[in-house]
């Protein structure tokens, strides 16, 4: 390397800010349960706040432990895989994280739904759309897709799809972990297809604007 290639990278990097090594996955995963389950929790007790005592009731039930336990190990996993994505080097296969509490998840949703249908037969059975519950599900949801979106957009997306997917089910899931406490029974399963639309919503969302500003900041 001659003098004038050293020069000119002095030159380069002479007023360069000092790179900032990112967080470990784990420790990501830390912050956005501290920041986006507090506030999911708060928000659906404020939006459900004629059910409160249906949260305690839930909390020293057996079974809505255990399908509780099943979401929120659903978005520890789901949430780290996706961050996982966020960084390269990182664990490849940890995208099979999920899998088994996911899983675990689901079986129970179908149980509930089950049980609900032979309470109420066929007749009052429906998955139709119950827009009465949308506030809620909006309400619990958006805090973990906006945190998720601002630390996956501070690492480099090796395999995008895969990642967005991943951020999408982890964010589902912590939502509804709220929505699992204060909303009034119903049907699980289509409670859960309206938490994956509207984290989709939000994330789509989170990432055009995310995307605005930086675009704003880079050309000022």
């Amino acid at each position: 390397m001659n003098n004038s290639t050293e020069n000119l990278i002095a030159a380069l990097s002479q007023d360069l800010p000092p790179v900032k090594r990112l967080a470990s996955p784990g420790r990501r995963l830390a912050g956005w349960m501290a920041v986006a389950l507090p506030m999911s929790l708060v928000m659906g007790a404020l939006v459900e706040r004629q059910n409160m005592v249906l949260a305690f009731e839930r909390l020293t039930n057996a079974r809505s432990l255990l399908e509780l336990a099943a979401i929120l190990l659903t978005a520890l996993t789901a949430g780290y895989a996706a961050l996982c994505g966020a960084q390269p080097g990182r664990a490849k296969h940890a995208w099979m994280l999920p899998v088994l509490p996911f899983g675990a998840w689901l079986a129970l949703i179908g149980e509930s739904c089950f049980r609900l249908f032979e309470q109420v037969g066929p007749e009052h059975f429906s998955f139709a759309p119950h827009w009465t519950c949308y506030p809620s599900v909006v309400a619990t949801g958006a805090a973990p897709a906006l945190v998720m979106v601002i630390l996956i957009r501070r690492g480099m997306l090796t395999s995008p799809t895969e990642t967005v997917a991943l951020s999408v089910l982890a964010a589902s899931a912590l939502g509804a972990v709220g929505l699992r406490l204060f909303h009034a029974p119903d049907a699980t399963a289509l409670v859960l297809m309206w938490q994956l639309l509207a984290t989709v919503t939000f994330l789509a969302l989170s990432s055009l604007i995310s995307a605005y500003l930086n675009n704003r900041s880079a050309s000022a």
